[in-house]
């Protein structure tokens, strides 16, 4: 009961936070609108408004306003994975880039944050999988798509039903994925889906602060010889077991 009663203060906050974000886009919105400037066009003067600003922030409206419609829980997948998918939205696009996010990191577990980023380079993983097989690469796309469903599992196994422990889910995932390197590695945008897949994985948390060191940036590789990375982070990450929960 009191889970539930802190759970929902938390949800609240997040919401209450949007809110405010949504708020700060449609002022924005509502102050460029009026505001006149001319072009010329055929030697004409014609009025104009930036089109491309009124776009990203109707985007960003409709994203928010449908978030928080639609945030159930703090502790709820989809709710969390959308709040993830917003927040990548508004670092990646031109438009919505110079709003700060709102921190809502310190309201869900931390863990469970994991889950959700694992969740979504999954999503990334299965639609790299159709796109294989709409290009011909039968046996490629087939094992993506296997791995999706067994990692899946796993995570449904690991995080929700509590039926392995930790080492056990650990190592069936590592299995699974140095299964399919070698056919997958050959195809472009899979070897930084699995090196990120890896660093979720493998620590559950100080993966970030691992990657931190090697490259600067938290989950997303930057160099360009990926596959060397790949092992070169296996083994680093092999080795601190003692930094494992």
């Amino acid at each position: 009961m009191l889970v539930n009663i802190e759970n929902n203060k938390k949800t609240e906050a997040i919401k209450a936070s949007l809110v405010v974000l949504l708020n700060q886009l449609e002022n924005r919105k509502q102050r460029i609108i009026p505001k006149k400037a001319y072009i010329y066009i055929d030697d004409k003067i014609a009025p104009y408004i930036p089109r491309d600003e009124i776009e990203f922030l109707n985007i960003g409206i409709s994203t928010l306003s449908n978030l928080n419609k639609q945030f159930e829980s703090v502790d709820d997948l989809n709710s969390v994975k959308k709040l993830r998918q917003a927040e990548l939205l508004f670092s990646k696009s031109t438009g919505l880039k110079d709003f700060t996010f709102p921190d809502y990191k310190s309201w869900i577990n931390p863990t469970f944050l994991i889950y959700v980023e694992i969740e979504i380079q999954l999503d990334g993983f299965d639609r790299k999988a159709i796109d294989l097989l709409h290009r011909g690469y039968k046996s490629a796309g087939e094992e993506a798509s296997w791995v999706v469903f067994n990692l899946r599992n796993l995570n449904q196994w690991f995080f929700k039903e509590k039926r392995i422990d930790y080492e056990d889910y650990r190592s069936k995932t590592l299995d699974l994925i140095n299964q399919c390197r070698p056919e997958l590695a050959q195809h472009r945008g899979y070897k930084k889906l699995l090196g990120n897949l890896i660093l979720l994985i493998l620590t559950l948390g100080t993966a970030f602060i691992v990657n931190k060191t090697i490259n600067g940036h938290f989950l997303f590789f930057q160099k360009t010889d990926s596959a060397k990375q790949l092992d070169e982070l296996s083994q680093i990450l092999a080795g601190e077991k003692h930094l494992l929960p």
